[in-house]
């Protein structure tokens, strides 16, 4: 758990900036914020929980299905973390008040397209927040609009604790009426000194209220139908300091939604109209044209620009025949430009 991810994180950072990656400008931007916070007194920055976080992930998760670009199975392998999840992380986990151990971000947006490892990323970071937060009786639900996409993240910890042997140290319940892993440190004196909860929950606001919890993912978000139903997490935040509220979303095609507002904000803060120290914006999308707001979508840089695993879990030739298939069939072309760029 000493193994420190400084050096890959800062050099993501240089080459983001330098222009070595090909990203799209908000990443760009939020570089560029997290050299100015490093910079800023009003700021300390910490590696020791960011790393932990990793080490966790990259130790203790494993894939669950799928194969890499070249067709190997990843089925129970480590989950080894990207640069930019790394970047994500040392944010989240890293800046902390100057002269307190009050963390500096509380809730998160993360824009990114599908099929660039989001569940499992989500999952491991979750899991690792909850052992890291143990000792304050670490509370965690992942929510989305409906129940089975919660329960993607839930069951990818669930499946990685068994493949790993710690199914029996962990109460795990899976089944229609609860989907739930709960954990007890215990000290030598049979005291317990912690706890951990982890449930995985369809957002419901109209039916669920009193929520107490430290860490909340609310995955789907561009599915989310009003505020309440992230809201109403985000409310059973406060009784902690160091709490911390993620919105994580493919995309979406509907500008009056909750979703795109939250969009909206994010692209304010990250590119400095808004001062908002609480929130962490991390939007991965391809540039569009300043005057039409037009994507060129057949334009191999702007899809490694929107998707950050462009060459990892993206195969650039499945990206490129989906982007054809967009330019010759107009009904295929407003699900490409939301869901893959």
């Amino acid at each position: 758990m000493a193994k420190t991810h400084k050096d890959i994180v800062f050099d993501y950072v240089e080459k983001v900036i330098s222009g070595q990656l090909i990203v799209g400008k908000e990443v760009i931007l939020a570089c560029i914020r997290f050299k100015a916070d490093l910079a800023n007194p009003e700021f300390e920055f910490r590696t020791k929980d960011a790393d932990m976080s990793i080490n966790i992930i990259e130790t203790m998760m494993v894939h669950s299905k799928g194969e890499n670009v070249k067709g190997e199975s990843l089925l129970g392998q480590p989950l080894l973390l990207e640069p930019w999840e790394k970047f994500i992380i040392y944010n989240l986990l890293g800046f902390y008040y100057a002269g307190t151990d009050e963390r500096r971000f509380k809730e998160a947006f993360i824009f990114i397209p599908r099929k660039n490892g989001k569940t499992t990323f989500i999952a491991g970071l979750a899991f690792s927040i909850s052992i890291i937060e143990a000792k304050s009786g670490a509370t965690l639900y992942i929510v989305a609009a409906s129940a089975k996409q919660a329960q993607q993240s839930f069951e990818f910890i669930v499946h990685s604790l068994r493949a790993k042997g710690f199914d029996k140290q962990f109460r795990i319940r899976n089944n229609n009426a609860e989907h739930s892993v709960h954990y007890e440190l215990v000290d030598g004196n049979g005291e317990v000194t912690g706890t951990i909860h982890i449930e995985a929950l369809a957002s419901n606001p109209d039916a669920q209220d009193s929520f107490n919890c430290n860490v909340a993912i609310a995955d789907e978000i561009h599915a989310f139908k009003k505020a309440a139903q992230y809201n109403r997490f985000k409310e059973g935040q406060k009784a902690y300091t160091n709490k911390l509220m993620i919105g994580i979303t493919t995309a979406g095609d509907e500008m009056n939604s909750f979703c795109y507002r939250r969009l909206d904000y994010g692209l304010k803060v990250v590119n400095g109209t808004v001062k908002d120290n609480s929130l962490f914006v991390f939007i991965s999308r391809a540039d569009q044209d300043v005057n039409t707001g037009d994507v060129d979508y057949t334009d191999p840089i702007q899809h490694q620009k929107a998707n950050p695993n462009y060459g990892v879990t993206i195969r650039p030739e499945d990206m490129m025949n989906d982007a054809l298939q967009a330019q010759n069939d107009p009904q295929q072309r407003k699900d490409f430009l939301s869901r893959s760029l």
